[in-house]
């Protein structure tokens, strides 16, 4: 976290590079100008942890790679988000799969209705447990069903394998705005992918990564939250460690409430001559000035590579 003065911003969500046309469907922002933008979802806190909301556009400073940017887009809108569930099915899930089931339904039954859900498991097999599906098509029934026969809790832990898979399939979503909530105790055992590798992968990723640590106590020499921290810290997302049943579903409620709370900002970054190349990573820094004064907090992705990728909705 970063404080300047009296003016800092919490940005949960990713740096996405898109090349927008006039024809872009309505349930994101329509870009009239055919350009390569980078699109942020920055949402703002206080001191206290409570969402801001009512800032305009005027209020939002964005520096890349050193250069101040001109922002060709900002709304206060909820944006539509690509949600991947990825969920350890391990033996050290048994304890709270239950309860884990029950938070990821009650989390589709309150998302946006265009929001785009899928689940993947793992153990020491990575395996689609539902969708991808449009919340507004969702049986709450069946995807509950869904997710008991999918989460056996059982066998080994291949949680590497897992995030690559699950960045992966996001590369692939409906929505600009992507999250992936990673559930597990962050241990591995199985992967053929080396943490080396999915830290790169995450790196270069749009997605936002929350995780939520369930440590099981019988079993904590195995387990690993301090990767789980470092996955949500580096992509702007938070990491959740709960300590009772009932701050499982608090933790997945909180995840639900960031993604809904962010203002969403796009601008052509500014290059300067010479910058032609091979795709490299951008750093951005984003700035919000407070009109009454109040100290705004930092938690932000902080660069992306330059690259663009396919337009999506």
């Amino acid at each position: 976290m970063r404080l300047v003065s009296l003016i800092s911003i919490l940005v949960a969500g990713s740096v996405t590079l898109l090349t927008s046309h006039s024809s872009a469907p309505q349930d994101r922002p329509t870009f009239k100008a055919s350009s390569e933008l980078a699109v942020m979802h920055v949402s703002v806190r206080d001191q206290t942890g409570r969402y801001v909301t009512g800032l305009t556009r005027d209020a939002f400073t964005v520096i890349d790679d050193g250069r101040p940017q001109t922002l060709e887009m900002f709304s206060a809108d909820e944006v539509p988000a690509s949600v991947g569930f990825l969920i350890d099915n391990s033996n050290s899930m048994r304890p709270n799969r239950d309860r884990v089931i029950a938070s990821s339904v009650a989390f589709a039954r309150n998302a946006h209705p265009q929001d785009e859900i899928f689940v993947l498991t793992f153990n020491e097999t990575v395996r689609q447990a539902w969708g991808p599906r449009v919340v507004a098509e969702m049986e709450p029934a069946a995807f509950s069903l869904a997710m008991s026969d999918a989460i056996i809790a059982r066998g080994m832990t291949a949680v590497y394998d897992g995030i690559a898979a699950g960045l992966s399939r996001l590369e692939r979503a409906k929505h600009t705005r992507q999250v992936l909530i990673a559930v597990s105790d962050g241990g591995d055992n199985a992967s053929k992918v080396t943490l080396d590798d999915v830290l790169k992968r995450v790196h270069q990723s749009n997605a936002t990564v929350y995780t939520v640590a369930l440590i099981d106590p019988l079993m904590r020499d195995g387990s690993n939250p301090r990767l789980l921290r470092r996955l949500a810290r580096v992509t702007g997302g938070e990491s959740y460690q709960p300590r009772k049943e009932h701050e499982i579903a608090e933790a997945f409620q909180n995840i639900a409430r960031d993604i809904r709370n962010a203002y969403t900002i796009a601008y052509t970054p500014t290059r300067a001559a010479g910058d032609a190349g091979p795709a490299r990573r951008r750093t951005v820094r984003v700035y919000v000035r407070s009109n009454d004064g109040r100290v705004l907090r930092v938690r932000t992705r902080d660069g992306y590579f330059e690259h663009a990728g396919e337009e999506r909705q």
